[in-house]
């Protein structure tokens, strides 16, 4: 199954670095199935990613507002399906292949805290649903949960 990656950093986490971030994309880098990473995080880092561009990597503003962040993210993202991930836990391939199995039977996955996958389309109208409602959200998972679409946990 073809997908995109979204890779998030809120810079929240203490463990989130740079070098974990860098680990990051590579996982989706050498995954043939991956035919995009777009990468939102702080500026510092989006400079030094600009500054030696990756093959299948695009940059994203991270504005300080979480709900702009998470459509400005979601805007760039061209496949159908959408892995969603954070740098703080290190994931290995077979945790996005266990993800994509679960992503082919049920649109809204989650693996772990840092670890989720979407139907795309499922976030677009979660999001728009969001904020036609004026709700306050800060992750695809509550928006996905505030739309009434429970996250199918991988076991």
């Amino acid at each position: 199954m073809e997908y995109s990656a979204l890779v998030f950093d809120d810079c929240k986490e203490v463990e989130d670095t740079y070098d974990k971030l860098l680990a990051t994309i590579d996982l989706f880098a050498n995954d043939e199935n991956c035919t995009q990473i777009v990468v939102s995080c702080k500026s510092v880092w989006t400079l030094r990613l600009a500054s030696s561009p990756k093959n299948k990597v695009m940059l994203v503003q991270r504005p300080d507002k979480p709900y702009v962040a998470l459509l400005n993210g979601l805007k760039a993202v061209k496949q159908e399906n959408v892995v969603v991930t954070g740098i703080s836990t290190k994931h290995i391939k077979k945790d996005v292949d266990t993800l994509l199995d679960h992503l082919s039977r049920y649109p809204a996955i989650n693996f772990d805290k840092d670890l989720q996958a979407f139907d795309t389309r499922l976030l677009m109208f979660c999001l728009q649903k969001a904020i036609e409602s004026n709700l306050a959200i800060t992750s695809y998972a509550q928006a996905v949960t505030l739309a009434n679409t429970p996250l199918e946990s991988v076991e």
